[in-house]
């Protein structure tokens, strides 16, 4: 037999080797690991305001923790971790019964419309729902107004500035991120065993308490992780609504990095809080173990009292209440996240100078457009200079439109159209109106009449475009490389994005910020063209969404079999093709999904931002300034013009895994990281 004969078995395609996840082990090792380690060692240290980093690290000891361990500090400790535990559980109550009911208690096509509706706050911007609460809850507001109107109250309210205000919030915040991954849950939940229940005596109570609750456990602890983790790193809900009164451990860290410029404080009060919420988790994990303990020592004695005789059951005069009841319940829930998203929509076109309280008209002129003034003759000047808006939106339709129409007029003339045309016509025409509007024109950057907000809204799209170049690129290879080649690494690859996702971004944050001040170069000073602030918003932003794009392939190629790669190797395809013609396809979804997902998350991260933007800014940066003074309706422009685009990007993701074959719940389980 040749030496040809052999040739096939020996390019035999076997996946990709784990080198594939190099790209992300050496990335997240230098910009997460590595800063987290130098804070943990800043801890140590002492102030020395004299030097850039304002850390001398001559004589480590641990007079810092034996400052931080007094009485005022743990009062606000136990205050934080006092509204992370309440707010995670109302979260809980409030999410299980509209996960319930989507999961079991309707269609596939109202399931489909209901979780879009709890997507929709969710993936809004958390900066801006936060504000929006200022609007019901400001003592001069109409909700005030009309409380006192109908004589509940006889003051106007006084609720901003309070704890109360920061409950209020933070549930509102969270309670979207704990309603999916136990939708996702429950939805998984094999109908047999419920039916089995059933068809063995047990009642519906039984078979919710036996089979439905313990098989929910996965979901709730995700929700409970994606809710409780990042409130206790939370600073800007206490920032912007609480005050003194509702200061949390996030905001104190803040201060001391930013305001007092301590940051060997800082750092040990960050390491604290890491630990704060590791206890905490740990704790929350000992009390399942010991709930799951006590259902399989009880269910002996269960089991006996209803193995009793008993009396053949009645039929109930009275009607089922269960699915009326739960539909009341969500659709309550339901107002409740969309309320203040209206709310933000409706004062962008307030006809008066504050965002917060209502005039009593509606006006255009916060928008753009001719400058003009308010009844009591204030000035106004709109966000968009609509004179030059007008020539990009055109161009965008053209170039989006050309791309949608294509595969289209191939398939008319043709009368079959290539897949991978079909697939990226529409995103390669979006990408190319997005470089032809932003970089190849001048006039680009004079769009915006406002400063603040208008520089704020440039900065996000640029620093989400380029963090999610990096996202889907590392996060993409090493999702293939978890797929395909698992071993011992992907053990520590999994703890690593374990890691990255539960850690708070406060703590990233400033992580982050002392580290990229060490590392100094590209990071404090310009690099082709490139400010070094955008660069820190590039890599900062990068972190959590290249996490979960790596699920989202992980899982994607998970569930699909390997035997078309296989036959490509037995062909004698090389690696490198067997890969771009046979794995790349096979994630594309996923790729798309994440990266529109990732630009999404990018679009909208406000505390890491805020703390490594350098002189970049970014429009939560530059609104979360705006909140120290009044803030003008043309912030509830931009706010909405954001809205607009997230939607927008969702239904895309959307679309594009319906397409892809997968389910509501499939769906729901990708937004929700994978």
């Amino acid at each position: 037999m040749t030496a040809a004969a052999h040739l096939p078995n020996q390019r035999k395609w076997r996946g990709p080797k784990w080198g594939l996840a190099i790209p992300s082990f050496v990335w997240y090792i230098l910009f997460f690991v590595a800063p987290i380690a130098v804070i943990v060692v800043y801890s140590f240290g002492a102030k020395d305001s004299t030097k850039l980093v304002p850390v001398n690290l001559g004589h480590l000891n641990f007079e810092n923790y034996r400052q931080v361990f007094t009485a005022d500090f743990f009062e606000v400790f136990r205050a934080t971790l006092e509204i992370a535990v309440v707010a995670t559980l109302l979260c809980l109550l409030i999410g299980f019964p509209v996960s319930y009911f989507i999961a079991f208690k309707v269609s596939e096509k109202w399931r489909a419309i209901l979780l879009g509706l709890v997507v929709i706050p969710s993936f809004t911007s958390f900066l801006i729902r936060t504000i929006a609460w200022r609007i019901p809850l400001s003592a001069n507001g109409e909700f005030s107004k009309w409380l006192m109107n109908i004589g509940l109250t006889s003051a106007p309210l006084d609720v901003l500035g309070t704890r109360t205000a920061v409950f209020l919030a933070i549930v509102y915040n969270y309670v979207g991120f704990m309603v999916l991954p136990m939708f996702v849950a429950l939805d998984r939940i094999d109908p047999s065993l419920r039916e089995a229940s059933k068809d063995l005596g047990a009642t519906r109570w039984s078979t919710f308490t036996s089979v439905t609750v313990p098989l929910s456990g996965p979901g709730v602890m995700a929700g409970v992780l994606l809710t409780f983790i990042p409130m206790c790193g939370d600073y800007v809900t206490a920032t912007v609504l609480g005050g003194a009164k509702g200061f949390m451990v996030g905001a104190l860290i803040d201060s001391q990095f930013r305001g007092s410029q301590d940051w060997p404080q800082g750092s040990a009060m960050a390491v604290l809080m890491i630990v704060m919420v590791l206890l905490s988790l740990v704790l929350f994990a000992a009390v399942l173990w010991l709930v799951r303990k006590l259902i399989v020592f009880g269910r002996p004695l269960v089991d006996g009292w209803r193995s009793r005789p008993r009396r053949p059951a009645r039929a109930s005069r009275f009607p089922d209440l269960v699915k009326p009841t739960l539909a009341v319940w969500s659709a309550l829930v339901l107002i409740f996240l969309l309320i203040p998203i209206g709310l933000v929509i409706r004062h962008s076109f307030n006809g008066g100078p504050s965002f917060s309280v209502w005039s009593g008209r509606y006006s255009t002129v916060w928008w753009g457009g001719a400058p003009g003034r308010t009844q009591s003759g204030t000035p106004m000047v709109g966000l968009f200079d609509f004179g030059k808006t007008g020539p990009m939106l055109l161009r965008f339709v053209a170039i989006i439109g050309a791309g949608w129409l294509l595969p289209r007029v191939v398939k008319l003339v043709r009368g079959d159209v290539n897949r991978h045309l079909q697939r990226w016509s529409t995103l390669v025409a979006f990408a190319l109106s997005v470089i032809v509007n932003g970089f190849l024109t001048k006039w680009y950057l004079d769009i915006f009449q406002q400063a603040g907000p208008g520089e704020g809204l440039r900065g996000s799209f640029i620093a989400a475009f380029g963090a999610t170049i990096i996202s889907v690129t590392i996060g993409g290879l090493c999702g293939v490389a978890l797929a395909r080649h698992p071993g011992t690494w992907s053990k520590v690859m999994m703890a690593l994005l374990f890691l990255i996702l539960v850690t708070p971004e406060i703590m990233d944050a400033i992580a982050l910020a002392g580290w990229m001040q060490r590392l100094g170069g590209p990071f404090t000073h310009d690099f082709l063209g490139i400010p070094f602030g955008m660069l820190r918003l590039f890599v900062g932003q990068s972190l959590y969404a290249s996490a979960v794009v790596t699920l989202i392939v992980r899982a994607r190629l998970a569930g699909l079999d390997e035997s078309l790669e296989e036959a490509a190797g037995d062909l004698g395809a090389p690696p490198r093709r067997a890969f771009r013609q046979i794995t790349l396809p096979l994630i594309s979804s996923a790729l798309i999904a994440g990266g529109l997902l990732s630009f999404t998350l990018c679009l909208d991260n406000t505390i890491i931002s805020s703390l490594i933007s350098g002189a970049s800014s970014t429009f939560p940066v530059s609104l979360i300034s705006a909140t120290k003074s009044e803030i003008k309706p043309f912030w509830g422009v931009g706010a909405t013009v954001l809205f607009v685009m997230t939607m927008a990007l969702l239904a895309f993701v959307a679309n594009v895994l319906r397409k892809s074959g997968e389910s509501s719940s499939q769906i729901a389980a990708t937004l929700g990281g994978g």
